[in-house]
């Protein structure tokens, strides 16, 4: 991804709802720096917190739905990583 700074859409897939028993098994990041978008997803042993931070490098503002009461604290308990740190957050939910 170049450097221009850019906005994400953000999902995740898990095998349970608590993260102490299950599983992330997909991070999905669509990227639109409006030149290029572009899909990513890392899946199964792909997903790490390096990854992750890799991807979301250029992202200034990412969006997603429920991200403050799941996504965002699973990825933190599964790969220790607060995205918010980072960047921007807009909970779709909540607007």
């Amino acid at each position: 991804m170049s450097k221009r700074e850019c906005c994400a859409y953000l999902d995740i897939e898990t095998t349970s709802l608590d993260p102490f028993y299950g599983e992330l098994t997909v991070i999905g990041v669509y990227l639109d720096d409006g030149y290029e978008p572009r899909l990513i997803q890392l899946v199964g042993d792909e997903i790490s917190a390096a990854k992750l931070l890799e991807i979301m490098g250029c992202v200034e503002v990412f969006y997603n739905y429920n991200g403050s009461q799941f996504d965002l604290p699973y990825i933190k308990a599964k790969l220790g990583v607060d995205l918010t740190q980072y960047c921007s957050h807009h909970d779709l939910m909540y607007n």
